[in-house]
């Protein structure tokens, strides 16, 4: 694990859980956790979740089994990120 992520896992104990399976997407406005239409996604390891846009907005998509820190700015601007601890489990 790198330093970087270990650094940010460390120092975000209050980010919102996000659970999926690989090959499975979060709609992160679904979640009630941001301001939406939510905008900028950055993930720590773009080999565990990618991001993508769908007609339910911006969505994080499991790729590989393993735990990155996402956040996401609100639509309500100000520089409000909402931040993520996205697990992607194995599929059945």
């Amino acid at each position: 694990m790198s330093l970087l992520l270990s650094l940010l896992l460390a120092a975000a104990p209050d980010a919102f859980p996000l659970e999926m399976a690989v090959g499975k997407s979060v709609a992160v406005c679904k979640t009630s956790t941001i301001i939406c239409p939510a905008s900028n996604a950055i993930c720590d390891d773009t080999s565990v979740v990618g991001i993508e846009t769908s007609d339910e907005g911006l969505v994080f998509k499991g790729l590989k089994p393993g735990t990155t820190i996402c956040s996401a700015g609100s639509g309500a601007g100000a520089g409000l990120r909402s931040v993520y601890r996205v697990t992607v489990k194995k599929g059945p």
